[in-house]
């Protein structure tokens, strides 16, 4: 006969495996923390349901019958499953062949990169590290499904679903060539707006009330406060601005830690920006679904000690 599973309690079956195991009432309710009465009380339950006596009482205890042998071997592979399901699962970077994918901008990739893949590859060798571009479409909604792990960002996700941490604040530069011939060691507003200029690709973000906003970075972080600027090139890398500058009558503004690599020393200036701007942050982003993942945590404290390395 067909059982009918709305009609069982499935709290009773962890009673049921106790007992079976222990073959014992008192064995079983101790295991359980449940009194006696009430395990006797659930083992006439489970006779009803599967109109079986199920165990047989002897001197000895309990002997299960041959059709509650023949149930316990069925939901016992369940109940392991379930168990196994509920509890904390452990995370071993050692073993660990997860990929992460991260999205963030080619400055940061390039600041970042070395390091990160540096300590990954120390403690978890089997890890696969993706790097994307922070211009990929709906990074939020590409957070929320799983395609992407994290996101490092300037901006953050004013919305309930994401989390965040700042990494680090990041000044801005005037850039341009070291043989410049206007450009002598400073730079004034008026020179800003007029000089022809370099910058990013505008792309998407994701605003405080989930629309999207386009424009450069610049742009989205300063908004109308931001002065007037003669825009003469867009490139789709941080990285490929301080060669164009060095070699053009072009200025730009870039992440300080970029402009004052050892690298560029001899072919541009780094200039202070003439007007005020907000501090850009930095943050490490992701969606809340991963907060109970113990992958995550490790993840988290590692990225936190890298921070601490950058120049």
């Amino acid at each position: 006969m067909k059982l009918n599973l709305r009609s069982l309690d499935l709290n009773l079956l962890p009673v049921f495996d106790a007992l079976m195991r222990e073959q014992h009432l008192s064995r079983a309710s101790d295991q359980l923390a449940m009194s006696q009465p009430a395990v006797s009380n659930a083992l006439k339950r489970l006779r009803q349901s599967f109109n079986d006596d199920l165990f047989v009482r002897t001197s000895r205890g309990l002997k299960p019958t041959p059709r509650a042998i023949e149930i316990h071997s069925a939901i016992q592979p369940a109940l392991q499953m379930i168990q196994h399901g509920c509890m904390e699962q452990s995370f071993d970077p050692g073993t660990s062949d997860q990929t992460l994918n991260i999205t963030m901008n080619a400055a940061t990739e390039y600041l970042i990169a070395p390091l990160l893949m540096a300590w990954i590859r120390n403690e978890s060798p089997n890890t696969t590290v993706k790097l994307h571009p922070d211009h990929l479409d709906d990074i939020p909604a590409q957070l929320k499904d799983g395609m992407l792990d994290y996101a490092i960002d300037y901006v953050s996700y004013a919305h309930d679903q994401f989390r965040s941490f700042v990494l680090g604040l990041e000044d801005l530069n005037i850039v341009c060539a070291r043989n410049h011939k206007v450009l002598k060691g400073g730079i004034t507003l008026e020179q800003f707006e007029t000089l022809p200029q370099v910058t990013l690709v505008p792309r998407s973000n994701i605003t405080a009330n989930m629309s999207h906003r386009r424009g450069t970075p610049i742009e989205q972080l300063m908004g109308k406060d931001l002065p007037n600027r003669n825009l003469a090139m867009h490139v789709s890398s941080f990285v490929a601005i301080p060669d164009i500058v060095a070699s053009t009558d072009l200025i730009a503004i870039v992440p300080s830690r970029l402009a004052q690599q050892p690298r560029y020393k001899d072919t541009i200036q780094c200039l202070p920006v003439p007007f005020e701007y907000p501090k850009v942050e930095i943050r490490l982003l992701w969606h809340k679904s991963r907060n109970n993942d113990a992958s995550h945590h490790w993840f988290m404290e590692r990225v936190q000690r890298l921070v601490e390395l950058l120049p």
